[in-house]
């Protein structure tokens, strides 16, 4: 047993720090930091949640029009609401105006950035949510999870959570508002209404949404 800890042991350990070389590289990539915030919020979601709660990952659904289409993170079905989070995975500073909440203000070194609240971007979602569903927006909560390590000097916002203080926000509903059918049929109704083609379709939604922007639609 000692040889053979002797023997793999040194190799495991230095592709162990190699990998966390790597991963440190890749989070100041915008992509790949997304990417690896939607994964945490994910498996967070999967290991706290009970098995009476139903996780959706990058769920694509149509919007106003066969034309338009959104990309919803993640969401969350169960007997006491439907839990409906938008990823964010931001680096540096974050101001928010209590005055002007829908617009906030990202500090990166000595650059700052003007960013929209990521709560404004998921009303579009709740609205795809209840379009698929037919659930009342009541029933729907809508909330914006930092899976980045960016400060708000003044405290998260209203709405706003980490990735283990959202798990613990959608624990905290007691109260049934769906039966155990009703939820199966909004699950059915999800995967029924939501866009089939995985990496295509999600091609297709960013391409999608850089016309809009080029149009000045954005």
């Amino acid at each position: 047993m000692s040889e053979f800890l002797m023997l793999y042991l040194p190799p495991v350990i230095g592709m162990a720090i190699l990998a966390g070389f790597f991963h440190a590289r890749l989070l100041e990539k915008p992509t790949y930091r997304g990417w690896w915030g939607e994964y945490k919020v994910n498996f967070m979601l999967r290991l706290c949640l009970s098995g009476e709660y139903r996780v959706f990952t990058n769920a694509i659904y149509r919007g106003k029009t066969r034309e338009e289409s959104t990309q919803i993170d993640h969401i969350v079905v169960s007997r006491f609401g439907i839990f409906v989070l938008e990823t964010k995975s931001f680096k540096g500073k974050v101001l928010v105006d209590p005055l002007e909440p829908s617009r906030w203000t990202q500090v990166v070194g000595r650059r700052k950035y003007q960013i929209q609240s990521p709560l404004m971007q998921n009303y579009a979602h709740v609205k795809a949510i209840q379009q698929a569903t037919g659930v009342h927006a009541q029933k729907i909560h809508s909330y914006a999870v930092m899976a980045g390590d960016a400060q708000f000097p003044a405290g998260l916002p209203e709405r706003v959570y980490s990735v283990w203080g959202v798990v613990r926000k959608i624990q905290s509903y007691k109260a049934p508002v769906f039966t155990r059918g009703h939820t199966d049929d909004i699950c059915r109704s999800l995967l029924r209404r939501r866009i089939k083609g995985g990496y295509w379709a999600a091609q297709k939604h960013v391409e999608r949404l850089n016309a809009r922007s080029d149009s000045g639609q954005n």
